[in-house]
């Protein structure tokens, strides 16, 4: 399987940014299954990261990124998006 997302840290003037960056390749970017396990994973490495203060998602963009069908889209991404309160931090 392709890695859809890298990690950069380590940025900015203190050190305490980071970049997130999402490409699939084939430059339309849809949030496959595979593409949301590889999203969660990167949200998830930021857990016990006590030096990385922001973090940037970034996606090549050459098109439009689609909408995942949720009859596709495994039940846990549905129901708790990487973008809950728990990664937030609250």
């Amino acid at each position: 399987m392709a890695d859809f997302v890298t990690i950069e840290k380590g940025l900015g003037p203190e050190g305490r940014i980071a970049v997130v960056r999402f490409d699939r390749g084939d430059g339309i970017n849809a949030l496959s299954p595979e593409a949301l396990r590889q999203l969660t994973n990167a949200a998830r490495s930021f857990e016990d990261d006590g030096g990385t203060s922001v973090v940037v998602l970034h996606r090549q963009r050459q098109g439009n990124s689609v909408p995942a069908s949720t009859s596709r889209t495994p039940r846990a991404a549905r129901a708790r998006p990487w973008t809950s309160a728990r990664c937030a931090g609250t």
